[in-house]
């Protein structure tokens, strides 16, 4: 068992004491909200994922057109088009899951704040208060990989869509030659990117595992 896993055993165990708390306060509510913030985060989870198979979909049609400068580039570079559209719309549906997720985790802690008011031994109480704090705390850690990733994202996809509109006007072997720097230079960037997706993927895992209670994958009969 590796370093991170003996931390999210702590926490998810951490997480289920807490739901058990309150349903002390007559309600199991507070759990199935945590499942449904667990389920937004691995919605997320999934978007991003696809986005890296997006930029590597993009990156190949780029060297193909690259490759085919001295026969044909026409359909490399419709190929490289309909790649870049599919990775621009994967890109806004990862921007709303991420919303949808940010809505639902709000709504779960807004519910857990309620409902700690309501119960009455000052010890669970404050054992429930703190828990919040540690486990808003770890969901709000998503920014710290997220707000990084935009800064890189951003300028790198209107690199992408400069090139297509370069590209749209000189696919000549001249004019495919003299943007193979720039070529280059969007892989590498790319690269980058799916990087920080890597990492925002691996704490995407963590913080769902910390804030949703255990579940043993059914059995296949």
């Amino acid at each position: 068992m590796n370093t991170k896993s003996m931390h999210i055993i702590p926490l998810a165990a951490s997480a289920l004491a807490a739901a058990v708390l309150m349903t002390g306060c007559g309600t199991t509510s507070g759990y199935k909200q945590a499942d449904k913030t667990g389920a937004g985060i691995a919605e997320f989870r999934d978007e991003i994922i696809k986005g890296k198979i997006a930029i590597d979909s993009t990156m190949t049609a780029l060297d193909q057109i690259a490759a085919s400068a001295n026969t044909d580039p026409r359909k490399p570079f419709e190929g490289y088009s309909k790649a870049l559209g599919n990775l621009e719309s994967t890109a806004n549906k990862v921007k709303k899951r991420g919303q949808e997720m940010k809505e639902q985790g709000q709504a779960y802690f807004k519910q857990w704040e309620q409902q700690v008011t309501e119960v009455k031994n000052p010890e669970i109480r404050n054992l429930a208060e703190q828990r919040k704090a540690k486990l808003q705390e770890t969901f709000d850690s998503i920014r710290k990989y997220t707000e990084p990733l935009k800064v890189q994202f951003d300028p790198w996809m209107s690199d992408l869509q400069d090139l297509q509109k370069y590209l749209s006007n000189d696919l000549t072997i001249s004019g495919v030659d003299a943007a193979k720097g720039q070529f280059a230079k969007t892989r590498a960037d790319g690269m980058e990117v799916q990087k920080s997706m890597d990492g925002l993927v691996a704490e995407l895992n963590t913080i769902a595992a910390a804030l949703t209670p255990a579940k043993v994958p059914e059995q296949k009969k």
